[in-house]
């Protein structure tokens, strides 16, 4: 219980800073997220110090702005050295820049992704946009498990369960 009081703790703060940094998302979005990834990072290590959590074993991922972070933590910030997550989970987010894609061998082959996207989202994220993105994703050597769904920016059960078997697989694959 502990430990699902810590992400959720670690979730607020950074809804709270993404909260902040959306106001003035156009002119410091790279700031915001390289802060949020930042906080993501921290968490991270603490965990493996703390509570010897290994990265091999935590799912990073969130849901639109959130999503974005993630895809960047788990697919530039985990560079040469660094333990690869078991996983990255995007709920409607985006990859945010081409600058942002520095994937590792050793990430693209240990770290898969589960990308659900609104096939009616034409208000933050362009539903266009994200089949490029997974493009690129797998043209790197990523894994990536790409669904759509009939909704716009918002979240769908269906989603929810096929992200939720994603985990499970990853976390839990023998059972």
């Amino acid at each position: 219980m502990r430990k699902m009081i810590k992400v959720c703790e670690v979730s607020m703060a950074l809804e709270s800073l993404l909260s902040l940094k959306s106001l003035i998302f156009s002119i410091r979005f790279s700031e915001g997220k390289l802060a949020a990834a930042n906080v993501i990072e921290e968490t991270v290590k603490r965990l493996e110090e703390e509570e010897g959590i290994s990265p091999s074993r935590i799912i990073v991922g969130g849901f639109s702005q959130g999503g974005a972070v993630a895809l960047l933590t788990a697919y530039h910030r985990r560079t040469q050295g660094k333990v690869p997550f078991a996983g990255c989970v995007c709920l409607l987010g985006w990859l945010t820049l081409k600058d942002d894609l520095s994937v590792t061998d050793e990430v693209a082959k240990s770290t898969p992704l589960f990308w659900g996207h609104g096939q009616y989202d034409d208000k933050k994220v362009l539903f266009e946009q994200q089949k490029h993105r997974v493009d690129m994703l797998k043209s790197h050597g990523v894994d990536v498990t790409d669904q759509s769904y009939p909704m716009g920016h918002e979240s769908d059960y269906d989603e929810l369960e096929a992200m939720a078997e994603f985990c499970e697989k990853l976390l839990f694959p023998s059972e």
